[in-house]
């Protein structure tokens, strides 16, 4: 239960962040909505609704950046790229307004006024407390929002979400799937592997000229030279001004005055409660009178602890005689916390309730909170406030050049004047590569937007980190360009020799599959490959000394009985090859599961079922829809 409180506390605010960010990313990609502009060209229509080139090309790009940041900055920008396809794209597009219009029809509504309430008391957009504008557009910004769109695409996935919960909350699982599911996921097995290096046959295969030549006219496309940019930028920070702030000696003591009463007011608190829930076998007058009872026992002389052991319905602390911890502010829900922060060390509350019922609480202990002296503190305080007042300046120019970058659409000029910025240039970015501020991939992939390198418009500030921004500007752009054979003739040869050298290991893999299936010995299959066996024996499919290939390769296999062998092959990550051999399986123990692995295993299938059955919502929408789809942009 105390786990529950603490949980209330994050409000719904969290829960509407966490659920749209789980079911828009992994569904739909990240907040799409409708871009119709008359006479656009259409990228698909479903139904009445129409899906634009325009709406296409934003969203891939804006799941790019998000898949981006969360694989991480160094990743590859060719396996993004790889991963998100136009094609990918415009189909979630396509479930997405299917979903919509099935949740229209079935009346499902939005939370708009909630939502827009919650984003308001988002500290992460707020300055001292109030809601910042421009720290809001700048972060919807980098996501490829404006206020508007991102407002209707959050009400939208509100909607949606509500569809996809009906389908996760009405699944289930009976307990002989349960049963089998952990008989199957417990299995152990005794494998046997053997790697195959690619390499070893590299030396052993020639490639002729007509090769070398017929390969690179079939492959041209993967000898070009990347797309290149060279632009003019203009960069600035909180540090920029720092020189300028003045700090008094009353600036720092005031400071660490309200520093001082605020950690003095945050103090921590161990507390005791009784709790007892208000449902249709008692209502919230008898349970108020109930605890009303407890109370005066307590007051009577009888001990709290006891009581909550005997009568509290918290099955967290009851047990524990309604011990709750030691805990600050932030650690229940509000109403709970308000009551125990008004009582005196001793105290007893008087009965209340929260959304978990009525409470009885007392305080037990006040954990005092000692404060450095100003002495000590005095530096750190003067930084704090340095940085603070920084921030506050540097949000101010960037609210500024935001502004001033979106009105003067053509130069950098007007922003460098005013804000006595240098413009600086840098040549030879590519989406893949670049130097400088330009290194971070997020910045790169911000920067070579539509409106930058297409329209020529200045970019919008992209912050670099919170406070460290830059504006820039296309100068100059080279388109890629076929790379000569000559160039590329070393390339061009190693992949041949390798694709010639894992032909040859394929034929001898499978040479070897068929000697083994004939009985003969491993050991002899081994010293004809030259290689050796490697073996482990009662592999679980959690085994971390064995490669994850080749596990699931093992688990893969159907083994047929003992002292019977089944035999597969598999590649590596690497690209080496290997020969999988299973000797024998043994199914889990079902009685050696816990509990709380079989509560897992329950919440697992259960998610499985649900998706199952949403995945037959979308195939049942898809086969009755009118889908025309007329995707001519192939540019990502």
């Amino acid at each position: 239960m105390l786990q529950r409180m603490r949980e209330g506390a994050q409000g719904l605010g969290a829960k509407i962040i966490v659920g749209i960010i789980c079911f828009v990313l992994v569904v739909f990609g990240f907040g799409a909505f409708n871009f119709l502009a008359e006479n656009e060209p259409r990228a698909a229509s479903v139904n009445d609704d129409e899906i634009t080139v325009r709406e296409l090309q934003i969203e891939t790009q804006r799941q790019k950046r998000n898949l981006q940041s969360r694989m991480g900055d160094e990743v590859d920008p060719e396996l993004i790229d790889n991963l998100v396809s136009q094609q990918t794209v415009l189909d979630s597009l396509i479930n997405r307004t299917l979903l919509r219009q099935n949740a229209e029809e079935l009346a499902l509504v939005g939370m708009a006024e909630s939502f827009r309430k919650e984003l308001a008391d988002n500290p992460n957009f707020q300055v001292d407390g109030v809601f910042n504008q421009s720290i809001y557009r700048s972060t919807l910004q980098n996501l490829g929002y404006s206020p508007q769109s991102f407002q209707s695409a959050m009400e939208t996935d509100a909607q949606l979400s509500q569809l996809v919960e009906v389908y996760q909350d009405t699944a289930f699982t009976t307990g002989r799937e349960i049963r089998d599911a952990a008989s199957m996921l417990n299995q152990t097995r005794d494998v046997a592997y053997m790697i195959i290096d690619v390499a070893m046959f590299e030396d052993r295969v020639e490639v002729s000229e007509t090769e070398i030549a017929d390969f690179y006219e079939m492959h041209t496309d993967q000898f070009v030279t990347e797309e290149s940019f060279d632009l003019a930028y203009v960069e600035f920070s909180d540090h920029d001004r720092r020189s300028e702030i003045d700090i008094s000696v009353e600036d720092v003591r005031s400071a660490y005055e309200s520093a001082k009463a605020a950690s003095e007011s945050n103090d921590r608190r161990r507390a005791s409660h009784i709790l007892l829930e208000v449902n249709e076998n008692r209502s919230l007058v008898v349970a108020l009178e109930e605890m009303s009872d407890i109370r005066r026992r307590v007051l009577g002389g009888e001990d709290f602890s006891t009581l909550a052991k005997e009568l509290s319905e918290d099955p967290g602390s009851g047990s524990a005689g309604g011990d709750l911890g030691v805990a600050g502010r932030g650690a229940f829900v509000s109403d709970f916390e308000d009551v125990l922060w008004s009582l005196a060390t001793g105290d007893v509350s008087l009965p209340f309730q929260t959304e978990f019922g009525v409470h009885l609480v007392k305080l037990v202990e006040i954990e005092a909170v000692e404060f450095p002296s100003f002495e000590d503190e005095q530096s750190s305080m003067r930084e704090i406030i340095l940085m603070e007042r920084a921030g506050r300046l540097f949000e101010e120019r960037l609210a500024a050049v935001d502004k001033l970058a979106f009105e003067e659409t053509d130069s950098l000029q007007p922003i460098a004047d005013t804000f006595a910025l240098e413009i600086r240039t840098v040549e030879g970015l590519t989406r893949s590569e670049g130097i400088g501020v330009f290194a971070n991939v997020k910045v790169r992939q911000a920067v070579l937007e539509i409106d930058v390198i297409d329209n020529g418009f200045n970019s919008r500030p992209i912050l670099i980190e919170d406070t460290h921004a830059v504006v820039a500007r296309l100068v100059d752009r080279t388109a890629s360009k076929q790379r000569p054979l000559n160039e590329v003739r070393e390339q061009v040869i190693a992949r041949l020799k390798h694709d010639k050298a894992d032909e040859q290991v394929l034929t001898a893999i499978r040479d070897t599959v068929v000697r083994l299936e004939n009985e003969e010995s491993a050991s002899d299959v081994a010293a004809r490959m030259g290689a050796t066996w490697v073996r482990s024996d009662d592999a679980t499919r959690a085994v971390d000394n064995v490669p994850t290939p080749i596990l699931q390769q093992a688990f893969e296999l159907a083994v047929r009985g003992e002292r019977s062998r089944s035999i597969g092959e598999t590649q590596l990550e690497d690209g080496n090859r290997a020969i999988v051999l299973v000797t024998n399986a043994n199914l889990g123990d079902f009685g050696a599961t816990t509990e709380f692995e079989r509560l897992q295993l329950t919440d697992q299938l259960t998610d499985f079922f649900g998706q199952r059955d949403f995945e037959g919502l979308m195939q049942t929408l898809r086969s009755d829809a009118s889908i025309e789809t007329g995707l001519t942009v192939t540019a990502n």
